[in-house]
């Protein structure tokens, strides 16, 4: 199978062919709630005069642009990474050959985090305070609208702390997850607030122990200790009187039914009482309490998980996180839509690997999905 092809550039230039020549290794990882980090591993090649090239070279100067783009085989290029250099890391040994220098960056989530600071945002949603957060650094901002409005008469909004930290606060109190995405095809970054995005079209299958089969190994869990709801409540100092939260789902099924109903009955059934976890300091706004016990028990439904190792020869295309995809040739009550939350990706002396992590809030199939978007094997040239 041919290599993939890898571009990486530095302040909007490729690098020289000279220095990537160097490149050894390379490795992104990715998920909806962590930055998009690289690591660039390149061998050491010492001048006459003792310099190291490329860390004498001035290239990965600090926060340096940097972006990587990679062509599998059979698909088309993508900016896999947009980000800045954080960290240059050399290595050296009594064997010169066995020398290299390794560089890490970061997405744009190093400049949010640069600076910690108190803010006020008067009258607004959750939602606004995302989008004038990221109006600071010229990003692009995509967001979904948030229910609760904090009114400066009733309760301000109020950030302490790191840009990044915040929006992450905000997005997970509203269910939401933030993260930064450059464009597959023009490397415009774009930063998202919003729901995971569980009923997009599934990416293409992957599949084990059946025809066509493109993963290397797939380990599962299914959690049944609960909790399986988060229920809460404040007093509105304003209205003075309770707000509650009844922990009422909001994301849909990936599966034929939730397994909070079968977890808590199994549990009840053995002795226990509930299944139920308690939110710690809400906001005291109906709308907001609600927002944020429902997000609770979303992200405690969401407790069947998967992890595994694409084989990379046999899956055209590159799996990408914050996506929905479809697991096949695990057994009926396994085999369904998962949400992709995380993926590691190495190109190691010109071989790939893919490992990732996914979950689902349901077992069983709930007779939606359309199976069959197999990834061919990409024919030897």
């Amino acid at each position: 199978m041919p290599d993939p092809r890898l571009l990486v550039s530095v302040e909007g230039e490729p690098l020289e062919h000279a220095v990537l020549g160097l490149l050894t290794r390379i490795e992104v990882r990715e998920s909806d709630a962590d930055p998009t980090v690289a690591a660039l591993r390149f061998n050491c090649a010492q001048s006459p005069e003792g310099d190291f090239s490329p860390v004498d070279d001035g290239i990965f100067t600090p926060a340096a642009k940097l972006s990587v783009d990679v062509e599998v085989p059979g698909g088309s290029t993508t900016r896999m990474f947009e980000g800045y250099v954080t960290h240059v890391r050399p290595h050296f040994e009594t064997i010169e050959s066995n020398s290299y220098v390794e560089v890490l960056a970061m997405d744009a989530a190093v400049l949010l985090h640069a600076e910690e600071r108190v803010q006020a945002y008067p009258d607004a949603t959750d939602r606004d305070a995302a989008e004038q957060i990221f109006q600071r650094y010229n990003i692009p901002f995509v967001g979904e609208a948030t229910d609760a409005r904090h009114e400066e008469s009733r309760q301000l909004l109020v950030q302490r702390g790191t840009d990044w930290e915040f929006v992450q606060r905000l997005a997970r109190r509203n269910g939401f997850v933030c993260y930064l995405d450059p464009d597959p095809q023009t490397g415009a970054v774009t930063a998202h607030f919003k729901p995971r995005a569980l009923e997009d079209t599934p990416q293409p299958d992957l599949t084990i122990l059946r025809e066509a089969p493109n993963l290397t190994w797939i380990d599962l869990q299914a959690v049944m200790t609960g909790p399986v709801r988060a229920v809460g409540a404040a007093i509105d100092p304003i209205d003075k009187r309770l707000v509650r939260s009844d922990g009422a789902a909001k994301a849909p099924p990936l599966g034929e039914a939730l397994l909070g109903g079968a977890v808590e009955g199994g549990l009840k059934q053995a002795g226990a009482t509930a299944a139920t976890a308690l939110l710690r300091d809400p906001a005291p706004l109906e709308a907001a309490v609600a927002a944020e016990g429902s997000a609770a028990t979303d992200r405690a439904l969401s407790a069947v998980e998967a992890r595994g190792e694409i084989d990379s020869t046999l899956y055209r295309g590159l799996l990408r996180s914050r996506r929905p995809v479809l697991i096949k040739g695990v057994g009926r009550a396994f085999a369904g839509v998962y949400y992709v939350r995380a993926v590691r990706t190495t190109i190691d002396e010109g071989v790939m690997r893919q490992t990732f992590v996914a979950e689902r809030n349901a077992l069983g199939l709930s007779g939606k999905e359309d199976f069959g978007q197999s990834a061919e094997e990409v024919p030897a040239s």
